[in-house]
């Protein structure tokens, strides 16, 4: 059986008529969502980090910035050294919960660049990762 075929309507406009194109909504951006409260301090947890990772303050410190299995990981990695931030963090929030944090540092003539990762539980912002990219 062969198909069925309709006939379309003209679309073309008659000659002589002036069509206005109807303009097309903007799309709204979404809400930029309110961090919890407390506001994120960046610049306390980083710098507790990398006190403790020079030595310069107690490892038990980061039983109180990060979760258990980070705080672990960090407190082996201690020794003595001079460790700078060069600049403010930049931080990012990819959610409500969470912001990821960069920061360059000076640390023995170089400097490096660090990123962590801070979630809101509980009331209070936790590093969940750390990184120093070297």
């Amino acid at each position: 059986m062969p198909p069925v075929v309709r006939r379309l309507a003209p679309y073309e406009p008659p000659a002589g008529v002036a069509v206005i194109p109807r303009p097309r909504p903007r799309p709204v951006p979404p809400p930029v969502p309110e961090p919890p409260s407390p506001p994120l301090d960046a610049t306390r947890l980083l710098g507790v980090v990398l006190e403790v990772l020079d030595g310069r303050r107690p490892a038990r410190l980061l039983r109180q910035v990060a979760v258990p299995g980070l705080a672990a990981r960090l407190g082996a990695l201690v020794r003595a050294r001079s460790t700078r931030m060069v600049r403010a963090p930049r931080i990012c929030h990819p959610s409500r919960f969470v912001a990821e944090v960069s920061v360059t540092v000076r640390r023995e003539g170089r400097v490096l660049a660090v990123a962590a990762r801070a979630e809101h539980r509980g009331g209070q912002w936790w590093l969940t990762a750390f990184t120093v990219l070297e």
